[in-house]
């Protein structure tokens, strides 16, 4: 057989080259005899740092809550009190931190005993934190700025390409990450495929994908998810979040109606890098970075499982890239991508959700869960860069929404043209910033027995100090808290938590002085007995 071969016109990419070189609470009792609300000491009223510019875009209202000192006269040995603070801001990333204080005294002494409580504060600083993340992300914010801002049209005329290659037939692809064209070759024949067209780069003059492997990953793809059967990972995605670019034209940016799965050595690539999309091969213009279709870059150097886990995890990005940008062929000039936090978020809810879970043994997002739960009030909620690649707050957060409001609050997360934060205040019912306070409180209530609210729970059972197959999540690190004592936090970043938990002493009662971080609607929860919901304070 001849094979056929289709060659790119050989370009410089030295700007893509050089570019990857660079990188809510009011006053509430409902605690019963538990504890009682008393009087805060006036104090001024605490709001977020100095007003937005107009530059920054619409404000976003949020829930204001000021110092609140609660009473426990029955507190005593076994008991425990944790306040779950966090920090609001009207926008997604402003260079503004907050601070959190938590004061106790001993009723016995009085409240005048405690020590001086810190004001919250919020302080303009610029950021000289490094801005790092993975190659994923860095190839896809690079790329958005030259091949999605740019003017773009829809083109009627597409001449189907890769699905005109027979088994054997190779083509040349330009892979971001290695700055350089790649020749591949299609492995299996069309008619061996439904909904994928499978290609592996060429190393030693052999494709890196075998045929065996290669039927495996078209079945569960296109018919068979070995991880939750019933259906191929092609519809279960799509039912979830919506399509990949497949009309007008039919097929999309590539007139193909069958989605590429482009499979690439690590030597070419990086062995740390599992998979991309590039936002390139979206402009409908083309462009000498972009291969022009709906493609998937898989490395060839996974085992079966986190193959398919990445499959499922870029083909959401693949999706949210049309919902967002290219709007079924519709390409509306400037449209913005989604916020990197989110869109990596979501793609960690589609590999949970097609099946390649914790509780199912995915070791990489046990990896990123355990992270952020280590650290959460170090991981700013929209900045995927701030301090590692931030995967896990996104993913929780989206699995919370999910557990409560189910499928169709996801689905219209992904539709809405919006993005950030307008985009989930205007989604998610109840808005963003009340259900950002539920979920950073679920992630310490869900681990407690007894009668916790279903709203600080995730409704599924999943704990964040459970035991999957990977390991026991640590779940979520705390600030000590001393008895008459103030302890304030470090300068929490926008949309961070910070966890304050204080372990009675023998036969103590207690009163805490809370003052929230930028007037942050916050949540302080007793256990009668540690690790036993015993009431709720909002």
């Amino acid at each position: 057989m001849q094979k056929k071969f289709i060659k790119r016109p050989r370009t410089t990419h030295l700007s893509v080259l050089s570019a990857l070189t660079a990188l809510l609470v009011g006053c509430g009792g409902g605690g019963g005899d538990d504890f009682v609300p008393t009087a805060a000491a006036p104090v001024p009223a605490v709001a977020p740092t100095s007003a937005p510019s107009a530059a920054d875009g619409p404000s976003i209202p949020i829930l204001s809550a000021q110092t609140e000192t609660f009473s426990f006269p029955n507190l005593s040995a076994g008991s425990q009190l944790t306040v779950v603070a966090n920090f609001q801001t009207p926008q997604e990333t402003p260079a503004q931190t907050g601070i959190a204080s938590v004061g106790l005294s001993g009723l016995a002494t009085g409240l005048a005993a405690r020590e001086g409580l810190r004001e919250a504060v919020a302080q303009i600083e610029e950021s000289d934190l490094p801005r790092c993340g993975c190659p994923e992300i860095i190839a896809n914010e690079q790329l958005s700025e030259n091949s999605q801002n740019s003017e773009v049209s829809s083109r009627t005329g597409i001449l189907p390409r890769f699905q005109d290659l027979s088994e054997g037939d190779q083509a040349d692809f330009f892979i971001i990450p290695a700055g350089t064209d790649v020749t591949a070759e299609r492995v299996l024949e069309p008619f061996e495929t439904v909904n994928c067209q499978i290609f592996a780069e060429v190393v030693d003059g052999e494709p890196v994908l075998s045929r065996t492997r290669a039927l495996a990953i078209a079945e569960a793809f296109d018919s068979n998810n070995p991880a939750r059967p019933g259906d191929g990972i092609y519809n279960q995605a799509r039912e979830l979040f919506g399509s990949e670019w497949n009309l007008n034209p039919l097929g999309g940016n590539d007139g193909d109606t069958k989605v590429v799965l482009f499979f690439y050595s690590p030597e070419t690539v990086g062995a740390n890098i599992l998979g991309f999309v590039s936002a390139a091969d979206a402009n409908p213009n083309g462009g000498p970075s972009s291969n022009m279709g709906e493609i998937l870059y898989i490395n060839a150097n996974q085992g079966p499982f986190q193959t398919l886990a990445t499959i499922a995890h870029e083909f959401q990005h693949l999706i949210n890239q049309n919902e967002k940008i290219n709007q079924q062929g519709l390409n509306p000039p400037n449209s913005p991508q989604e916020n990197v936090a989110l869109n990596e978020g979501l793609s960690g809810l589609a590999e949970d959700a097609l099946g390649y879970s914790l509780e199912a043994g995915n070791s990489i997002l046990f990896s990123f869960v355990s992270s952020y739960l280590s650290s959460p009030e170090s991981h700013e909620f929209f900045d995927f860069f701030e301090t590692s690649p931030s995967n896990a707050q996104g993913f929780l957060f989206f699995r919370y929404i999910q557990e409560q409001f189910g499928d169709q609050a996801i689905r219209d997360i992904v539709a809405n043209p919006e993005t950030g934060i307008l985009n989930l205040e205007a989604q998610i019912p109840g808005g963003f910033s009340e259900n950002f306070r539920r979920w950073s409180i679920a992630n310490f209530a869900t681990n407690l027995s007894g009668p916790v609210p279903e709203i600080f729970r995730y409704p599924s059972g999943f704990q964040t100090d459970g035991t999957f197959p990977n390991g026991t999540l640590p779940g979520v690190n705390t600030i000590t808290l001393t008895n008459d004592t103030t302890t304030s936090t470090e300068d929490l970043l926008p949309w961070s938590v910070a966890y304050l938990r204080f372990n009675a002493d023998t036969g103590a009662g207690l009163a805490a002085t809370v003052t929230p971080a930028g007037a942050s609607p916050f949540g302080l929860l007793l256990e009668n007995v540690v690790g036993q919901f015993g009431a709720f304070a909002e």
